[in-house]
């Protein structure tokens, strides 16, 4: 986290590291896969959207809808803001359909973070 996250939410902070297991959604998805075609996938990953976006590059298409967290300015080291996760995902063939503030900075009420909300373009 860096110290813009820390200051504006003191009661952040880590306790502990744990190891785990990291599967591509492309791999992982098919089981989960149901008759439906209202897919709709949220990524609330705390900087790692980029890289939860390369690990569904095949199967992104199957979804209609997207939420993903950005950030607009570094919250966590690292991580890619709000306008390249924006552009890859409107690349994708989505368009921005809402924003909802998600983390203001009670100390100045800046906006650090929204949640985005994306349709395909034909929905």
């Amino acid at each position: 986290m860096s110290e813009t996250h820390l200051r504006a939410e003191p009661r952040s902070h880590y306790i502990a590291k744990e190891k785990v297991n990291i599967f591509k959604l492309d791999s992982v998805l098919e089981p989960y896969l149901q008759d439906s075609e209202n897919r709709f996938l949220k990524i609330d990953t705390q900087g790692f959207e980029w890289q939860v976006l390369d690990g569904c590059s095949q199967s992104l298409s199957l979804f209609k809808g997207i939420l993903c967290e950005l950030s607009f300015v570094q919250l966590y080291q690292s991580q890619h803001l709000w306008k390249d996760i924006m552009k890859r995902i409107e690349d994708s063939g989505f368009s921005l359909w809402a924003i909802q503030p998600a983390f203001v900075d009670p100390l100045d009420g800046r906006t650090l973070q929204v949640n985005a909300i994306f349709f395909r373009d034909k929905i």
